[in-house]
């Protein structure tokens, strides 16, 4: 299972090869009630406004609904540097994700959190297509 953080997955599918992984079913998207709150709340950002028409959100929220598996958060982190960014730490941890993708450098720097290995959507994708 794989824990896709931020809005970067959403803005770079479509480049970056993860259609494939969607189309075979061999990642699952996680999500927590916070993060799509905070998926939501960024996509408002006037500075994101470009990338997305109300139409295109609803698409993502619509697809969100129908794949993503949701996860109910129990436990806390505290490992991350950024506090605002614990809560995918606990996310990942408690939804035993394989992999936390992330173009944060907080997130990034950990490397681990738990079994969860936190690599960039560039890192996963190459690591996958060399791996066969």
């Amino acid at each position: 299972m794989t824990l896709i953080s931020g809005l970067a997955f959403y803005l770079q599918k479509r480049s970056s090869g993860l259609d494939k992984f969607f189309i075979n079913k061999s990642i699952t998207v996680l999500f927590s009630q916070e993060l799509l709150d905070e998926f939501i709340e960024v996509s408002r950002r006037p500075k994101l406004k470009k990338y997305f028409t109300m139409v295109d959100l609803e698409s993502l929220l619509h697809q969100i609904n129908l794949h993503a598996e949701f996860v109910q958060v129990t436990s806390e982190s505290f490992a991350c540097r950024d506090p605002k960014d614990n809560f995918l730490l606990s996310l990942a941890i408690d939804s035993n994700a394989n992999y936390l993708l992330t173009g944060d450098k907080d997130l990034l720097e950990l490397k681990k959190v738990g079994k969860t290995q936190i690599l960039t959507l560039t890192q996963y994708t190459l690591g996958k297509s060399t791996a066969r």
